[in-house]
This record gives structure tokens, sequence and C-alpha cells, in this order.
């Protein structure tokens, strides 16, 4: 019975630092892609247009990554953050939706073109995805896009994670 309650575990473990480092790798890839296309932006104007997303997605997905870990910690001292953790993460809630928000007028307002002004918006709705998986309901279920589109539509989504945490 114990090596059964270790092998689930260490699968856990495996699936957690899975997600961990992805939204991690996630967050390098975009900005390596920024710092690649940065010159192409052409002003000032554009380029923070772009970073007050791209910030934001950053950030959202630090979130994840250090919730990843913690739960990755939890696996062998299961009351870690156990009193901090609801109330950083409720904090984080509300901030990133607060940022979230603001950013669409924000970028509306610095608009120089439509391209930048695109690409700003499809990385804020990247955001805003990020933020209603981690905060609202999970949005992960499979590879197939079709069997989260299915859960939509049978009303079948579960809370997620973090949510099941902040009660």
């Amino acid at each position: 019975m114990g090596e059964m309650m270790s092998i689930k575990k260490e699968k856990v473990r495996k699936e957690l630092v899975s997600l961990c480092l992805g939204e991690l790798t996630a967050i390098l890839s975009f900005w390596l892609c920024f710092f690649l296309l940065k010159n192409r932006l052409g002003d000032w104007m554009s380029l923070i247009t772009i970073l007050y997303p791209l910030s934001l997605l950053t950030f959202i997905l630090l979130q994840g990554s250090t919730y990843w870990a913690i739960l990755i910690r939890r696996l062998s001292k299961p009351q870690f953050g156990s009193g901090t953790v609801p109330k950083l993460y409720g904090c984080f809630r509300i901030l990133d939706l607060v940022l979230l928000i603001s950013g669409f007028p924000f970028i509306v307002w610095n608009t120089q073109s439509v391209q930048v002004t695109i690409l700003a918006t499809l990385i804020q709705l990247f955001a805003l995805i990020e933020w209603v998986n981690y905060f609202l309901v999970r949005l992960s279920y499979s590879l197939n896009p079709l069997v989260l589109w299915k859960r939509i539509t049978k009303g079948k989504l579960e809370k997620s994670r973090i949510a099941k945490e902040l009660g």
C-alpha cells in the first residue's frame, strides 16, 4: 500500500514539475520573441503598448509557476504555506483583475498602429485566459480542444486548483 502511495506521489510530483517548468518556459519564450521583434515595433509608444500586457502575462504566469512549486513542496510538507497562500493568492486575484481591466483601455489609448493594437490585445486576452484558468475554472483538460469545448457546452468545468484553495 505504501509503495502504491509513493508511486502516485511521484506521478503527481512529475506533473507539478512539468506545470511549473512549462510556465517558466512560456515566460522565457514570450520574452525571447519580444526581444527578437522589438525593433520592428517602430516607436516607444508601440513598445510600451506591448510591454504592458506582456509584463502582466509574465506576472500571472509567475504566480502559476510559484503555485505549482508550492504544491510540489506540499508533497513532503503538507501544511506548507497553508496560512499565507490563500491570503497572497486572494490579493493576486484582485490585483490581476484590476490590471487586466485597465489593460484594455491602456492598449486603445496608446494605439499607434493596427498591428501593435492587435498584438497587444491578443497578449492581453491570453493573460485574461490564464487568469481565468488559475483563479476561476480549470481550462486545461486535454491536448484536444474539443474536450474543453464539450465541457463548456455541458457546463462541466471544474473550479481551478487555486480557486478551490481560496474557497
